[in-house]
Parts: structure tokens; sequence; C-alpha cells
């Protein structure tokens, strides 16, 4: 990756990712997300803010 490529990537506004749910789902999202970002070069020195809330489900709810 270019030296050029990386100050625009850091000048770009940070991407913003919300993650709500129950503590499984919200774990294997969060996984995924990762996976998908680590393999994208141009994701290379770019800001992410992950907002995660865990909810658990009430009792009787289903899925």
């Amino acid at each position: 990756m270019t030296p050029l490529i990386r100050l625009t990537n850091r000048l770009r506004r940070p991407l913003h990712i919300q993650l709500v749910g129950p503590a499984d789902q919200t774990a294997a999202a969060l996984r995924g997300l990762a996976h998908f970002i680590n393999r994208r070069r141009d994701m290379d020195g770019r800001r992410i803010r992950i907002d995660v809330t865990i909810r658990e489900r009430a009792k009787g709810e289903q899925r």
C-alpha cells in the first residue's frame, strides 16, 4: 500500500458500525466483520468505530 493511500484512508471519516443483539449473535457478527476487514487491503490504516450493545432475550422470547 502506497503512503498516499494510507494518508487518504486516515483522512477519511471513520467507518461507524453498530451491533445490537444477543451475545452469541453479536460475537458472530463481530468475528465476521473482523474477517472481512482483515482481507481488504483498502481498509489498512482506516479508522473504525464499533459500538456493541448486548441485549439478552426476555424469557419465552423466540429467535
